[in-house]
């Protein structure tokens, strides 16, 4: 299975907006993981991964050129792009079609595994807008507090 390392799907805003309360200024989606993961270019050229999982954006290049430099090295691929997973899922026999992520089924903030059986494949939109939501809601929760409940919008 490929890892995705462009996508020209939807507009930025619209696929971002449950993350607002985190990206405090306009990003251009200049690539995306089979995890929902996104790789955005601020107005500087810089480029940030938003990590659906931890709820985390981190600057990771100075620019997009030096982003495709460090892509195509086999170690910062196989950190951002799950490649050890994919292997995993790909041996199970599940596969992605387009507008389709893998997400994990009990998010792994809210304490699911990272293995095969918690993944399930969910479209796109849904699963980015879920994380959002999720992470919003526990930002201000101490790590390690145990959440009885929460809603989703």
């Amino acid at each position: 299975m490929r890892a995705n390392i462009s996508v020209e799907m939807m507009f930025p805003s619209e696929l971002l907006a449950d993350w607002n309360w985190l990206l405090k200024r306009p990003y251009a989606l200049i690539a995306m993981n089979n995890f929902g993961d996104m790789f955005l270019r601020d107005s500087n050229g810089e480029i940030q991964l938003l990590v659906l999982t931890s709820g985390s954006l981190t600057k990771i290049a100075d620019s997009q050129a030096e982003f495709q430099n460090l892509a195509a090295d086999k170690e910062y691929q196989r950190a951002w792009f799950s490649l050890d997973l994919l292997t995993e899922i790909e041996r199970a026999g599940m596969s992605l079609a387009p507008g389709l992520c893998f997400s994990f089924k009990k998010p792994l903030v809210l304490g699911g595994a990272c293995e095969v059986s918690n993944i399930e494949v969910t479209p796109i939109s849904v699963y980015i807008s879920l994380m959002g939501q999720i992470h919003q809601q526990l930002k201000e929760l101490p790590p390690g507090t145990r959440v009885a409940g929460f809603k989703i919008d």
